[in-house]
């Protein structure tokens, strides 16, 4: 849903951008947020039963538009299913149809396809609804007005700008909040510094810049994994159904969230500094579903969780008008950024000292620096790294091997 939102700004020269706001506690409309998920949650997965049901009996699948006019006659038949808001009723089926073409992806990638499931309570906690330009801002003042729901206070972290496209209206383990995404014009363009960086990211640092710097990891799972200790033994020793069990998944939860938030929290502001002072940001291409698989190393990697840090990056550099490049990241630790010398590192040596010319550097430092003059429009190499020579090359004699820089 937010990708097609970002497709249709990008055509015309505007962004989206996300308002979030908490909910302050109203028991009249938290009772009718409940209401809307589970209507919304029962759409969802009789749309989904209706899918199984039609390809087990003739072997196709329904399109999304026949569901939807489905719906529009079951809504004129069904007096339960006309009181609720449309708009909230085809979210629903469109998060189901965007679940079946992230399925039919993965198939034919040739990945872990992962069939839709159906959603129990503990597994939908977001209903929204799209804002057609009629309509006023859902939010006046700090009143929020969600249709077909009720009214509630938020707490105005911040001002609405822009035109609100999307509602959205999820709930937390420390409570509900309103997601507003407006359409915004894009934001001018960071007056250029000249300046380019490279940006090797790993787990005994966060990342190491080819300027030399180095941002420490703050391994937030790490720090809070006595508190989340505590918090599961507890849960276990609950009595499955009870509502101290139910109390106690809440605090799991909620300790959860909080080192969620924290990353999070950590990433925009390192992504921003970046952003600031680097006209050009190249990053490692990486391979991060591959490297979880690495049992020794998946919960570490997965705490730093550079694949949002880069989205996160990427987004930020776009608005300021930066260059966001992904680098292969083949060879990076084993070239010599001085002269070019390619020489076997294991990953227990983090001192790169070079062979044929002498030059010594932190492991990590060197990998940035070739990462900084990588230019993904160069020449392409083979599998040893040398540039792939044409059948004329090869039949004259013309080709000429040379010592290559970083991955060029």
């Amino acid at each position: 849903m937010i990708e097609a939102l970002h497709a249709m700004a990008d055509s015309q020269n505007t962004t989206i951008k996300t308002f979030e706001y908490r909910i302050r506690p109203n028991k009249k409309f938290i009772a009718a947020c409940e209401k809307a998920l589970d209507d919304s949650r029962f759409i969802y997965n009789c749309a989904l039963e209706q899918r199984i049901r039609v390809y087990n009996a003739c072997g196709k699948t329904i399109s999304f538009y026949e569901q939807s006019r489905q719906l529009t006659v079951a809504r004129n038949e069904l007096p339960e299913l006309k009181g609720v808001l449309r708009t909230i009723q085809s979210d629903a089926l469109e998060r189901l149809n965007e679940a079946f073409d992230a399925f039919f992806l993965r198939l034919k990638r040739g990945e872990k396809p992962g069939f839709p499931r159906f959603k129990s309570r503990d597994r939908y906690h977001t209903f929204s609804q799209k804002y057609e330009k009629v309509r006023p801002c859902p939010i006046n003042g700090d009143k929020l007005t969600v249709p077909g729901v009720g009214t509630c206070r938020v707490r105005l972290s911040r001002p609405v700008e822009g035109r609100c496209k999307q509602l959205r209206i999820t709930r937390r383990a420390d409570g509900w909040y309103a997601l507003l995404a407006c359409e915004i014009p894009k934001p001018a363009p960071l007056a250029k510094t000249g300046e380019t960086v490279g940006v090797d990211v790993g787990i005994r640092s966060f990342a190491t810049l080819s300027t030399g710097e180095e941002i420490a990891n703050p391994r937030h799972l790490k720090q809070a994994a006595g508190q989340l200790a505590r918090e599961q033994r507890r849960l276990a020793r609950k009595v499955k159904g009870s509502q101290n069990r139910g109390k106690a998944r809440g605090k799991v939860a909620l300790r959860h969230l909080r080192v969620q938030r924290a990353r999070k929290h950590f990433h925009y502001e390192e992504a921003a500094k970046l952003v600031e002072r680097f006209d050009r940001i190249a990053v490692e291409d990486l391979n991060i579903r591959g490297m979880v698989k690495n049992r020794r190393l998946a919960k570490a990697i997965l705490d730093v969780a550079w694949g949002q840090f880069f989205a996160i990056t990427k987004s930020k550099a776009e608005n300021a008008g930066r260059t966001f490049e992904r680098v292969n990241p083949r060879y990076t630790s084993q070239t010599c950024s001085n002269c070019g010398h390619r020489q076997k590192m294991p990953l227990a040596i983090r001192v790169y000292e070079c062979e044929k010319c002498g030059f010594v550097c932190d492991r990590d430092h060197n990998a940035a620096i070739n990462l900084d003059t990588v230019r993904p429009s160069g020449p392409k190499l083979d599998a040893c790294g040398e540039r792939k020579r044409s059948k004329k090359q090869e039949h004259d004699g013309s080709y000429q091997s040379e010592p290559q820089r970083g991955g060029d």
